[in-house]
Parts: C-alpha cells; structure tokens; sequence
C-alpha cells in the first residue's frame, strides 16, 4: 500500500508542478507559497475535523513541535525554494535537479535510522535515477544564461534537501498520529515561516495582494488542491506505510511524469531519450513494487 501511494503522490505532485508553472508566471513565488498554505491549510482542517481527527491537545509537546517544524522546513521554506527553480528553470530543467530528493531522503534516512534498502529496491532505484538522467539529456528549450541556470540549480537542490531532512524527521512519529491531522499541523508549520517572515519582505504589500480575487487564482487553486492538499496527504502515507528510501525512490517517478506533462501542457520539447527515460523509470518502479 505504502509504494502504490508514493506512486500516487508522483502523479498528484507532478500535475501540481503544472499549475504551478503556469501561477508563477503571474505571482512571485513567495506570494503563490503564501496563497498555496492558507488554502490548503482550511481544506485539511476542514477534512481533519470531518473526519473526527481533532485531538491536537493529546499530542505530546514534543512530537508536535517535530511536526510543525517538519511543515516549517519541508513546506514554507522548501516549497519557496522550490517555487524559484521552478520560475528560474522551467519544468523540465526543474526536473533534473529534482533527481536529487530521492537520494537525499536515503542519506539523510541512513545517517538518523540506519535504514537500508534490500539490493533489488537499489537497483530498482538505479533505473529511477538512471532515467532521470537520460530524460534531462536532451530537449530543453531556448538556452539561458548560466549564472541564472546555477542559481536555480542551487535553489531547487536546497528545496530536496530541506523536504527530504522534513520527510525523514518525521518517520518516528508517522504511526502515532492519523494523516490529515499531521498534514495539517505540518501545514500551519510551513503558513507560520511565511507569516513571520511577510513584514520582513521588500514587496510585502504585492504579496498580500494575492490573497485578492483574480484570474491567476484558477492555476493556483488547481496547483494546491493537487500539490498542496491531495499529495501531501498521499506522501505522508507513503512513508507511513514503507520504507523512507522506496518510497522516496518512487516519489522520484514524478519527474518524468514532470517530462511528460510538460510536453502535453507546456509545449516542452520531447526527444526519444525521454521516452526511453519513461520506460526505465516504470521498470524501476516494477522492481520496487514487486
């Protein structure tokens, strides 16, 4: 169950992205991180009191500062970072430097747990990776200038290792509390950075402003529900449910469902070595599963 979901949590993820692109177009990523947590924050509330899963007061002070954290970096300042590669580099060069979470939740996930993968779940993996490395070969788009290409490579290389530090800082604890009710203190975690940091922000005022009505709120909306609602709720449960490296290694399958879609939506060249990428990649994921 726990690989199926992180598979699940690629898809949601990788169509989150999508949206994504196209919001960051019209609103700065701090602003659209700002917009993203406050609506997804009422949707897991909402579903977490739905549910019946509203017994905050009886998580102990610890494992609840372990969450909020956990939202603080994974969330506010990851998904920021993130959201800056993504404006700086476009879907597909976002999805080469995304081939780094995978192998960041397995060090980091080595380094706290000791946790190890069996040899086949490694060589599937390899096939994941290798195919992320096929699938950034070729088929870019118009160049850019190189200092603007590093800088968006750093950017999204600390968004994978905040997330995959917040993802494994949180494996202890995913068995002691139900889903949407985690998700939604990890998420007030990420909301809380972005509010305390807001006064401290040179165009504060176009930021707040984003929280208006506007056409730009359709992608933006469809980004959080896909990315910021459903995926979160789908990660956490891959995790929950198996290992921290196999279900990093098949999180790691969105980025060439990343390829894919951006070819379909963006008009992002596809070559035949993404295609060959896309049929490693679900060879490992097969491995992984079976």
């Amino acid at each position: 169950m726990g690989e199926f979901l992180a598979l699940v949590t690629a898809l949601l993820y990788s169509s989150a992205v999508i949206f994504y692109k196209k919001s960051v177009v019209l609103a700065s990523p701090f602003a659209l991180n700002l917009f993203k947590n406050s609506v997804a924050l009422v949707l897991l509330a909402v579903t977490s009191v739905l549910l019946g899963q509203t017994a905050l007061l009886s998580i102990p002070g610890k494992d609840l500062l372990v969450m909020l954290l956990s939202g603080a970096l994974g969330i506010g300042l990851s998904d920021t970072l993130f959201l800056m590669c993504l404006q700086r580099l476009g879907a597909s060069r976002t999805a080469l430097v995304d081939c780094l979470y995978s192998p960041s939740v397995i060090l980091f996930s080595y380094l706290t747990t000791r946790e190890t993968l069996a040899p086949l779940a490694i060589l599937g993996g390899a096939l994941i990776l290798a195919s992320v490395l096929v699938s950034s070969q070729r088929g870019f788009g118009a160049p850019m200038p190189r200092r603007v290409f590093w800088i968006g490579c750093a950017l999204g290389a600390g968004a994978m290792a905040t997330v995959a530090y917040a993802i494994v800082m949180m494996k202890p604890i995913l068995n002691s509390y139900p889903l949407t009710l985690m998700s939604a203190i990890r998420m007030a975690g990420g909301l809380a950075v972005l509010i305390v940091s807001l006064p401290f922000h040179s165009e504060r005022k176009s930021v707040i402003s984003i929280l208006r009505p506007q056409p730009a709120w359709k992608w933006m909306f469809l980004g959080t529900f896909f990315g910021s609602y459903l995926s979160i709720i789908s990660w956490l449960a891959g995790f929950k449910y198996s290992q921290a490296g196999i279900a990093a290694l098949l999180n790691q399958t969105s980025t060439v469902f990343i390829v894919i879609l951006a070819w379909l939506f963006l008009k992002e060249p596809m070559t035949r070595l993404k295609l060959l990428a896309m049929g490693m990649a679900f060879a490992g994921a097969v491995i992984i599963l079976y």
